[in-house]
């Protein structure tokens, strides 16, 4: 009795490829999607995502709240070359961010398709995060040698709307990303495997149970 062809890509699956499994909703697209609230309540692949980007999401806010007990107060017209770092890393972010994932190279099965997109949409969201966040965190290093809040402030307003641009996994942020995943000619059935509901241990599927 065969798994379904991605079920070691479930975040349930342990090593080795056992655990509950995840079927593909194979002709699913953005209109099945039940909103970005909604499908935090779910079990689907999507759900989880977006539940994790907006926990790691958090995480600037509390460091921007934290950073007056932090960093010593400076003089109110600090420093200008703190702040040089901070748009080059934001202007990195913005040209890098979008060229993630790769593309996906046409794939005949189905099953092997929605796999591997699942693995570079979950890839392409954390290096996008980590690219954003590199431009929030580098501003507390640089506030600290310039002896100034205004500057990790100015790194938070750079990065954080990179962050949420290009890490968040809204609905149009999943279908760029399918785009980019497309790009040359393959079928990726992204949101197939983004709206996949565990299954149980028994489960069985139909070219199987043939």
């Amino acid at each position: 009795m065969a798994p379904p062809p991605f079920s070691k890509y479930s975040p349930d699956a342990p090593e080795g490829g056992g655990g509950p499994a995840a079927a593909p909703v194979f002709g699913a697209g953005p209109g099945d999607d039940p909103g970005y609230l909604a499908s935090l309540r779910g079990r689907t692949e999507l759900g989880r995502m977006r539940l994790l980007m907006l926990v790691l999401a958090a995480a600037p806010v509390l460091v921007l709240a934290i950073t007056p007990l932090i960093v010593a107060g400076g003089p109110d017209d600090p420093a200008l070359w703190p702040f040089a770092p901070l748009v080059a890393a934001a202007a990195a972010a913005a040209l890098a961010g979008p060229r993630t994932p790769r593309p996906m190279a046409p794939e005949d099965d189905q099953g092997r398709s929605a796999a591997t997109a699942l693995a570079l949409f979950r890839q392409a969201l954390l290096s996008r995060f980590a690219l954003a966040e590199a431009v929030i965190v580098l501003g507390l290093p640089l506030s600290i040698a310039g002896k100034s809040e205004l500057v990790f402030a100015a790194g938070f307003v750079l990065g954080y709307p990179l962050l949420l641009w290009l890490a968040l996994p809204t609905r149009g942020g999943v279908e760029r990303l399918r785009r980019r995943l497309e790009s040359r000619g393959a079928e990726s059935h992204l949101w197939a495997a983004l709206l996949a509901e565990p299954v149980p241990h028994d489960y069985v599927p139909h070219d199987a149970a043939d």
